[in-house]
């Protein structure tokens, strides 16, 4: 006897209706059984959604066919099987329903692994039936190169999430840079059997101090460009054709230690430059006019000696002047107030 299942203090319990009040516990006999899936069963047939239910034939301990429906083990994640897939079933013997708890792997297929022991063919009577309306690739997708340890979901058309590591010994395109083994996430759109920025439609890399050869399409600033491939620390990197972020009714938020840097195939620079370049072109045409403000006062009030007449006149040009000078003054005070805007931006 163990520790406790001799101790009084230890709580009867019963496993599914059978229950004696002795210590000595019967329990059912649960039945395995490998199918061969026949049909999806489609909750509607009008939009071909259902829950997860199939048919699938079994054989019998008589050497005998059966057809029965069967429903997922678990409601919160499983795989919808598909014509002419093998899967492994559970029968509950208190209820006597049948569940069907995954499809059994054949040699790195995803999309669909035509497996099946008996086989259910299309209405030619030749094509492996395949459902009603799923389009069946086989070869358009296979099996992620699984390493030791990986544990990975892997859809049926290319897509994966792959949580794996560094390791030294493996040529893999992520390595450590301290070779150990620091954890490494990907999810991605691709139909290689390994991920790749090149070749995924999309992809996002959680790193941890893993080097990564991102294929960016324009360079970075100077002061980034050592480190777009080799960071050494963690990194989320998204990668795709286009990447697009939008926010419904709030913000958007980009907040960095350091500095935000924005690269096209013209331009490459982070926001602190230009900003501070900017300010400092704010600063240069506000002296400027002030300048101008001044020659323009001065100008105004300038007077010229008239000989024909003994005296000195204002020149004729003193009303531009004077409009100059009025203009210098509004574009000083504008330029004090983007000053002053763009003071309020920067952090103290």
């Amino acid at each position: 006897m163990s520790k406790y299942s001799d101790s009084e203090e230890f709580i009867q319990f019963s496993a599914g209706s059978n229950h004696s009040s002795n210590k000595t516990e019967d329990y059912t006999i649960t039945k395995h059984a490998i199918g061969s899936v026949v049909k999806v069963l489609s909750g509607n047939d009008a939009d071909n959604r259902g829950v997860g239910d199939i048919l699938a034939t079994i054989m019998t301990d008589q050497g005998r066919l059966k057809k029965v429906a069967l429903s997922p083990m678990s409601p919160h994640m499983f795989t919808i099987p598909l014509p002419n897939e093998k899967i492994h079933c559970v029968k509950d013997s208190k209820t006597g329903m049948w569940y069907y708890t995954g499809i059994a792997s054949d040699r790195g297929m995803v999309n669909h692994l035509l497996n099946a022991t008996n086989v259910v063919y299309g209405g030619d009577g030749t094509t492996p039936y395949s459902g009603e309306y799923f389009i069946s690739m086989p070869d358009a997708a296979r099996s992620l190169d699984l390493y030791e340890g990986d544990v990975v979901v892997q859809g049926r058309f290319g897509h994966s999430l792959r949580f794996t590591g560094s390791n030294p010994v493996l040529k893999t395109p992520w390595q450590s840079s301290t070779d150990s083994a620091s954890p490494l996430t990907v999810l991605r759109n691709g139909y290689l059997p390994e991920e790749n920025f090149d070749t995924d439609s999309a992809g996002i890399w959680l790193t941890s101090d893993q080097y990564l050869t991102v294929p960016l399409a324009s360079d970075l600033p100077q002061e980034l460009r050592s480190t777009k491939d080799k960071f050494g620390g963690g990194q989320i990197i998204l990668f795709s054709d286009r990447v697009m972020i939008g926010s419904r009714t709030a913000d958007i938020i980009l907040s960095s230690k350091k500095t935000i840097a924005l690269c096209t195939q013209e331009w490459a620079h982070d926001v602190d430059t230009v900003l501070d370049t900017v300010y400092e072109t704010l600063e240069q045409v506000q002296k400027l006019a002030a300048e101008v403000k001044a020659i323009a006062q001065a100008s105004a009030q300038q007077t010229f000696p008239v000989p024909a007449l003994g005296s000195t006149l204002i020149s004729v040009q003193s009303p531009n002047f004077l409009s100059s000078f009025q203009k210098a003054i509004n574009v000083e005070t504008t330029l004090g107030q983007l000053k002053t805007n763009l003071d309020a931006l920067k952090q103290k």
